[in-house]
């Protein structure tokens, strides 16, 4: 029989091995199961399930939760109507007439064409039956006029605005007045989304003063 180990390396081993074993049982007796000490981070752990016991937090009455969200800017142009109580009409006058707006400036409305709009209308859908009017405005003054203000002629049925519509195919474009010399004129289509029996009346009005028309009516 082979020996590995000569009887006097193997006493040299002998008490290295004793001492770790010693000290393996010693560190597991002193561990959590055997009654030893808990250590510092184990006794202030949190026991479990206390989060979901936990009250769910809750606001004060009429605290402050950040700042509102602001009301939204009534929106330009033909979505700005003085159809309600609170404007005033200066004068009313019939499809095709013409009536002073202001000082140098006078409008006529023609119409209404009934219609029905092509395959790529704007804020209407393909084939909605619509009426179309002729705005054109005269500068009876000796000054330039800057007439895009008077671009959003409204439409109502009653006291209800109805809606504008663009389509390419109905001449009904997406555009302005010009800024009219002395003594010329300059023309805009208008259409809105109505039957073609409905009673339309065109309310005319500088967009940056709505709260003042003068309407046109059959």
């Amino acid at each position: 029989m082979t020996v590995l180990f000569s009887p006097s390396y193997g006493r040299r081993l002998g008490p290295v091995c004793a001492a770790l074993l010693a000290l393996a049982l010693t560190g597991c007796s002193e561990g959590p199961d055997a009654g030893g000490p808990a250590s510092p981070a184990a006794s202030e752990a949190v026991p479990t399930g206390a989060a979901s016991t936990a009250p769910a937090p809750t606001g004060t009455p009429g605290a402050d939760t950040g700042p509102a969200a602001p009301e939204s800017p009534a929106p330009s142009g033909n979505d700005v109507a003085p159809y309600d109580d609170t404007a005033t009409r200066d004068a009313a006058a019939a499809f095709g007439s013409t009536q002073q707006l202001t000082d140098s400036l006078e409008g006529t409305v023609d119409g209404p064409r009934p219609a029905t709009t092509g395959e790529r209308p704007v804020r209407a859908a393909p084939g909605t039956p619509v009426q179309v009017f002729t705005l054109t405005l005269t500068n009876t003054g000796s000054a330039p006029v800057d007439a895009v203000p008077w671009s959003f002629p409204v439409a109502v049925a009653g006291d209800e605005p109805a809606v504008p519509v663009y389509d390419e195919s109905l001449g009904v474009r997406m555009e302005t007045f010009p800024t009219i010399a002395p003594g010329e004129s300059a023309s805009l289509e208008v259409a809105y989304s109505a039957a073609h029996d409905a009673d339309l009346a065109v309310r005319v009005f500088d967009n940056t003063t709505p709260d003042h028309y003068v309407e046109f009516t059959d």
